[in-house]
């Protein structure tokens, strides 16, 4: 195991995602906190101020977005990066197989998402980006 020292926040109200997302995060050496709703999650970013959040879109109570527009609006999270994990961007039935949930995704992205990663999500995809925004985040801030 190495040793990151990089903490990352799930906010989901799936308990076994969040256990296995945690799982994954802590093998890679990653230091996790977790949250299961929405209200949770802002006072845990508020609170610990982690290096990113995973966050659903569809929990009770307050929702992936608007988790994601108290974080910007207050300067001590709005530069945590933020990963939508949802099916919502999956494809949209209704509209016919080429139709990807688009809306979704670009609401996530006019609310400040980093990213946004589709529920089911790979072991492999997770890792592979928290790695990348991490590393990326480390570039800026050095810059």
């Amino acid at each position: 195991m190495t040793t990151n020292s990089k903490r990352i926040l799930v906010v989901d109200d799936n308990q076994s995602l969040v256990k296995i997302a945690e799982h994954l995060l802590q093998r890679e050496g990653y230091e996790v906190s977790t949250a299961f709703d929405g209200t949770e999650g802002i006072q845990k970013a508020q609170r610990e101020k982690p290096d990113l959040i995973l966050l659903d879109i569809k929990m009770p109570g307050i929702d992936g977005y608007e988790v994601c527009r108290q974080l910007q609006l207050d300067p001590n999270t709005a530069n945590i990066p933020v990963v939508f994990l949802s099916s919502k961007g999956n494809i949209d039935e209704k509209q016919g197989p080429a139709a990807v949930g688009l809306k979704e995704v670009k609401l996530a992205y006019q609310y400040g998402a980093t990213d946004f990663l589709h529920k089911p999500i790979s072991a492999k995809e997770l890792i592979t980006t928290v790695k990348s925004i991490l590393s990326f985040d480390k570039i800026l801030s050095s810059g």
